[in-house]
């Protein structure tokens, strides 16, 4: 009876878990040919163009295979790899239902130095590893009934995310020479949190926070999975994922397995490893004597960081500032720390910012009109005197911008279709490509500055790590730069005597610079917890850097003259003792080297063939947009290329007691959308039948109403087409999407359908035309600052047996500021005209909260609302809920409707008008329960309506899966 009991909630949280799982990252170009190469181990699937790179990518992963499935004791089965080549992100994810690993194939600025590829060979596959255990463990007659479902749910649920990204963290740290694990910027934010503001509350540091910056759950992960393996081996988490898959069931498994294995659950082992680490980051930072810095910046109310910085002619400060408040902008600062805001970019990437005189330039990411999977990197160039600014479209992926001295051209690392990379030059007027330039063995380049106007500086990665090179595009020529030992070297700065780097060989990202007539290497400065961003003025005299702090990067400033330098030999290279520790568990280092690709055979893949790839299953009608389940059975499909899903099934209407079948198909290769939705079956109502008794004489004695079912057969079929259109620039996100369904009902009689009941097919034509232009939200923002919506569709029965009329719709929705950085209002305008026939549509704005839909003809709408935040608590009660904002929003609904038709719905002239009114408020909470990832927003609303002279309260909530 028990476990009968729990059955309903086992499908329950299929609807909540595996909402996340049944997601498409977008679509590559329809036009691209795809091909595979099947190995014992994997199916990697790509364009034709990166045959020569898939090939070593076969290699890649089948000498991965036998080393990062060791400290999980598994080997899992074979898996798609699927390679999007067109983007210009850089990422790479495992998903499951269904279950593949997607590459994003373009490196970024602020990779490790390891090739990219490899890394995220290293990374993904543990991911792989971990969720396939996971289904190894599950008893059978779970995944006999659920499909990949179960693996989804059970990962969904219960293993958190610090878990599973720190523990491929570790990973690419232990079966490399590199890694996060040994890379200062990424360690630096828990050192600086836990040394100035003390150990976060364990939900705090898992959900996150408004008021204080937590790092994420990577850095997170890392600490917390490592130095739990380091205290209680390496098969700690091992035997945890093997007693949670082995009971679906149970409340906390992990908390179970941890506190039997450790005598402690999550948060404990939360606080014994940060307990350790704040008395030894304390005790570091009580000997570290730094710099006599001069604080530029003001202290920010909220996390603020100041990054890319640079000098002026006039002496004032640009730099790129970002903080919980605003998005991110460049601002003027003055030497008293007064700022002023110069220009809000776009979306820019990482490490690619560059200055010239009073020039700016960067690169921009701008999304491809239709395909999720492509896109451009453009770059643009800002004057900060005129205010103007120009674009280059560079051809193909480009990062890391840099003004030539005579500001003719623009150079940029590129990186085409194949992964082949470049130095490019473009000409800063035209946009015209100048020189392109590809180091011998394909060496990626980093942070590129001009030396003079032929000449450059950058960083190159190559095997020994990323090294310093001297690179003449024109002459096709580069020079490795002696003297400087690989490292972690980033953001160079060049003056005419030295040439400035920030290097992590200390444990610290420290200013270290390399005089160009002597070749001497010193370490100028070093900050508390990290120093990047330097900014030198043409004398060479005079230092603007960031320093890190917990909240965020400052600007500082002094003169070489009071800093003391310290030679190379002089400085040690850091150990890391908790990334050595993890390598010592792992059978080895992955060597990338000499890999032999010509036993893989690769052969066309057709998407037409592989349309259709079933993965999961349930014994219920699952209801993923309601997150309900009804008795039946359902069944889901989704290709690997993500562009066709497919959901089947029968659902009995326990209410009703009938059943349908149904079918529903959408494809998204294609540009427009095509959604096809179909179902068969027998529906079933009830209708009031007043029954008279007569006495002998024929007089009604009594009369009684009486429940009488009925029922019909009912089938449907509809047909949509849209296209969304991805008009993203700036700081605003712009979509148009024209849209056009077709659907028709046929409904049929039974014995018990009264003859009044509509009978025969229904068509249905829908128009609909949407668009929207939405600034970007910063942290704090509840709404968009500014924006607004349009919406405008059209209804009508062009053709069947019976005629629901037709209606006309607009609706308009515009967001403005409030009266503070996080309040704002928004305003709703909406109409409708409604020309009834034999039966009509429903309404299609909405009405004043808290009253119901009254027939119309027309109807007029508006509404006002008024969101600010009240606080942000970072507060939790026990396990079960955290809350990070508490906020309310104050609003007015009007409503003006007509009605000309009687109740047949024909037209007979004019019958009432009616005004409707509401009022009230809502008070709602951002909060997490039970530490699942997913934040809710949930609360309560109370609204007055003046025309009914009561009140009204709901419950309000709603899941946003779509949080990471």
């Amino acid at each position: 009876m028990k476990k009968k009991g729990l059955l309903p909630i086992l499908f329950v949280l299929i609807s909540l878990a595996g909402k996340p799982q049944y997601f498409s990252t977008g679509e590559d170009p329809a036009f691209l040919k795809w091909r595979q190469i099947v190995t014992r181990d994997f199916q990697l699937i790509y364009p034709e163009d990166f045959e020569e790179k898939a090939r070593v990518m076969a290699a890649y992963f089948e000498k991965v295979y036998d080393y990062g499935s060791v400290t999980l004791n598994h080997r899992p089965r074979k898996i798609s790899v699927i390679f999007h080549t067109r983007t210009v992100r850089s990422n790479g994810l495992v998903g499951w239902a269904p279950k593949r690993m997607e590459l994003f194939t373009p490196p970024h600025q602020e990779i490790y130095a390891q090739d990219w590829l490899q890394q995220l060979v290293l990374h993904e596959f543990r991911h792989v590893v971990q969720v396939d255990k996971i289904r190894s463990q599950i008893p059978p007659v779970i995944r006999a009934l659920l499909g990949e479902h179960a693996e989804a749910l059970i990962t969904g649920i219960y293993l958190p995310f610090w878990f599973l990204e720190g523990d491929a963290v570790i990973a690419e740290t232990a079966l490399s020479t590199t890694g996060r694990g040994r890379l200062p910027s990424f360690l630096m934010e828990h050192k600086a949190q836990v040394v100035e503001k003390g150990v976060f509350s364990f939900d705090k540091a898992f959900n996150g926070s408004y008021r204080d910056f937590v790092p994420d759950h990577y850095k997170l992960g890392y600490h917390l999975v490592g130095e739990t393996r380091a205290r209680y081996g390496s098969l700690l988490w091992d035997y945890t994922i093997d007693q949670l898959s082995r009971k679906p069931l149970s409340i906390t498994p992990v908390n179970k397995m941890l506190k039997l294995l450790t005598g402690k659950n999550q948060e404990q082992l939360y606080l014994q490893v940060f307990d350790s680490l704040h008395r030894e980051w304390t005790a570091e930072d009580r000997s570290f004597r730094g710099v006599p810095w001069v604080v530029v910046t003001k202290p920010p109310p909220v996390y603020a960081s100041y990054r890319h910085n640079h000098i002026l002619p006039s002496g004032e400060i640009v730099t790129l500032k970002t903080s919980y408040d605003h998005l991110p902008r460049f601002v003027r600062v003055s030497p008293t720390g007064e700022e002023e805001t110069v220009f809000v970019p776009g979306q820019i990437f990482e490490e690619s910012v560059g200055y010239r005189n009073n020039l700016i330039v960067w690169s921009e990411f701008v999304p491809d009109v239709r395909w999720n999977h492509s896109g451009k990197s453009i770059i643009r160039i800002f004057d900060v005197d005129s205010k103007e600014y120009r674009t280059l479209i560079p051809e193909y992926k480009c990062f890391a911008p840099s003004i030539s001295p005579d500001e003719h051209n623009v150079s940029v690392v590129e990186t085409d279709f194949k992964n082949h990379y470049y130095l490019s030059v473009y000409n800063s007027s035209t946009g015209a490509l100048v020189v392109r330039y590809r180091t011998p063995d394909n060496n990626y380049l980093f942070s590129p500055v001009w030396k003079n106007d032929r000449e450059l500086f950058a960083v190159v990665l190559n095997k020994a790590g990323k090294q310093l090179a001297l690179l003449n595009p024109f002459e096709g020529r580069m020079i490795l730069m002696d003297g400087v030992e690989p490292g972690e070297i980033k953001q160079l700065c060049y003056t005419e005597e030295k040439l400035f780097y920030i290097d992590g060989r200390s444990g610290k990202n420290a200013l270290w610079s390399v005089n160009l007539t002597a070749g001497e290497v010193v370490r100028e400065a070093e900050g508390r917890f990290g120093l990047e961003y330097p900014a030198v003025t043409p004398d060479g005299k005079q230092l603007i850097i960031s320093d890190f702090t917990a909240d965020g990067f400052r600007l500082v400033r002094t003169t070489f003259s009071e800093i003391t330098s310290v030679p190379l030999r002089e400085v040690s290279r850091n150990f890391y003792p908790l990334a050595e520790l993890m390598a010592a568990q792992e059978p080895g280092i992955v060597e990338f080297t000499n890999v032999d690709t010509l036993g893989y055979i690769s052969k066309p893949y057709r998407k037409a063939a592989h349309l259709i790839n079933l993965h999961s299953w349930a014994p219920v009608s699952l209801d993923m947009e309601s997150f309900g389940f009804y008795p039946g059975f359902s069944v889901v499909s989704q290709n690997k290329l993500g562009t066709a899903e497919a959901m089947m099934g029968y659902k009995w209407k326990t209410q009703e007691r009938t059943g349908q079948a149904y079918l529903n198909f959408e494809y998204r290769g294609w540009y427009p959308i095509f959604r096809l939705e179909g179902y068969t079956g027998r529906r079933a109502s009830e209708y009031n039948l007043v029954k008279e008794y007569q006495n002998q004489w024929g007089q009604v004695t009594r009369r009684d109403t009486v429940l009488k079912r009925y029922s019909w057969d009912e089938s449907g079929i509809s047909l949509d087409m849209r296209v969304p259109l991805d008009f993203t620039r700036g700081r605003f996100y712009r979509i148009l999407q024209p849209e056009v369904k077709l659907a028709v009902a046929d409904y049929r009689h039974r014995e018990s359908t009264p003859g009044s009941f509509i009978s025969g097919d229904v068509w249905s034509v829908v128009w609909r035309l949407y668009f929207h232009q939405l600034q970007r939200k910063a942290v704090r923002d509840i709404q968009p600052k500014w924006g607004w919506i349009l919406e405008g569709a059209y209804r009508h029965t062009p053709f069947g047996d019976n005629n629901m009329g037709s209606m006309r719709s607009a609706q308009a929705g515009i967001y403005l500021p409030g009266f503070t950085k996080t309040h704002g209002t928004y305003t709703y305008l909406a109409f409708q005209d409604r020309t009834p026939g034999d039966y009509s549509y429903s309404d299609a704005v909405t009405i004043p909260r808290g009253w119901h839909s009254f027939r119309s003809t027309r109807l007029v709408s508006a509404s006002v609302r008024y969101v600010f935040p009240l606080l942000y608590p970072d507060l939790n009660l026990g396990k079960f809920i955290y809350f990070r904002r508490i906020k309310a929003a104050l609003f007015y609904d009007a409503a003006r409707m007509e009605d000309d038709s009687d109740t047949s719905g024909k037209g007979k002239g004019l019958v009432f008008r009616k005004s409707l009114q509401s009022l009230g408020a809502d008070l709602t909470a951002d909060s997490n329960f039970l530490r699942f990832y997913a934040p809710v927003d949930m609360g309560i609303r109370a609204v007055y309506l003046p025309e009914g002279k009561r009140m009204a309260y709901e419950f309000l909530l709603s899941v946003d899966f779509n949080s990471f």
